[in-house]
């Protein structure tokens, strides 16, 4: 895959463990969180500038809604809609009821639905039991569906209508779903990665492409759904991608977020960006009116 541009640094800050970019081609706005920071990020592409909110609990992906001015994200205590201009929180549900549990990854379906995933804050770390104790929410406003149990670290969620791509990175593979209604069932797993580095999050592109985050391998690992291989790969300068997705005004430039977990150098653990020939398609959003029970 030939770059048009080199790798460029969007935020040069180290991030602890950088997650969930989300891009709103509405607002020309770049959404990402730091986890363990407890940290939401707002970068904007025109300005620049950078708006931090710090939260009190570990903030873990966000998801966009029709308004663009109210983004959904996922605290440890449940999900909430988080008003921009005032900073205000609403409770809305809380997917996951076991104690000493988190979030981790998340993306809004083609009928605006959050699909969650959550983790036991146990599974962290190079000691981790990794118990297969979590699971994959539909939530939708208040109404909350498991789709997938046995979970243990919920990762990348790609949709190409009526087909889910999803990720436990326990078992390191990307495994083919239908998704329809209430109905969640298994195609084929059509990749796993065996060099003992994890695959993490992932996005899709326009041209049916995966661009799939290699945590420990300082790579993104470029993945056709046509012909289910791999086809390239983009270097990073940094030990742990985290996830990626597409941005910038032509939807052309895949932002990526890393951690500094075991880095020598945390000052890389930043978010890069670099343009490529691959275009993204704009994420779906929440619909308003699931959130008509919000309390």
């Amino acid at each position: 895959m030939e770059n048009i541009l080199e790798l460029r640094t969007v935020h040069t800050g180290s991030l602890t463990l950088g997650e969930g970019p989300i891009w709103d081609e509405r607002i020309q706005t770049l959404y990402f969180v730091d986890i363990l920071q407890k940290t939401l990020y707002r970068w904007n592409y025109a300005s620049k500038e950078t708006r931090v909110k710090i939260f009190e609990e570990y903030i873990s992906c966000i998801a966009l809604s029709e308004d663009e001015g109210l983004i959904l994200i996922a605290l440890e205590s449940g999900v909430f809609s988080y008003a921009l201009d005032t900073e205000s929180l609403s409770f809305i549900c809380k997917p996951e009821s076991q104690n000493n549990f988190r979030y981790n990854d998340g993306r809004v379906d083609w009928k605006g639905s959050w699909l969650l995933g959550s983790m036991n804050n146990l599974n962290n770390g190079p000691d981790a039991p990794l118990l297969p104790d979590a699971t994959l929410y539909k939530v939708e406003g208040t109404t909350v569906t498991s789709l997938l149990k046995g979970v243990t670290i919920s990762n990348g969620i790609a949709f190409r209508k009526p087909y889910i791509y999803f990720i436990d990175s326990k078992l390191n593979c990307i495994r083919k779903f239908v998704y329809d209604k209430e109905q969640f069932t298994l195609i084929k797993e059509i990749f796993k990665l065996e060099d003992g580095t994890t695959l993490d999050g992932m996005c899709i592109s326009a041209d049916n492409k995966l661009f799939i985050a290699n945590w420990a391998g300082s790579k993104i690992i470029v993945f056709d759904l046509l012909n289910e291989h791999v086809i390239s790969t983009i270097p990073l300068p940094c030990l742990n991608p985290t996830s990626c997705t597409f941005g910038g005004p032509d939807m052309n430039e895949l932002f990526i977020t890393t951690a500094s977990i075991n880095e020598n150098n945390t000052a890389v653990a930043g978010v890069y960006v670099i343009r490529l020939n691959e275009h993204g398609v704009p994420e779906n959003k929440i619909k308003l009116k699931n959130l008509k029970n919000e309390n």
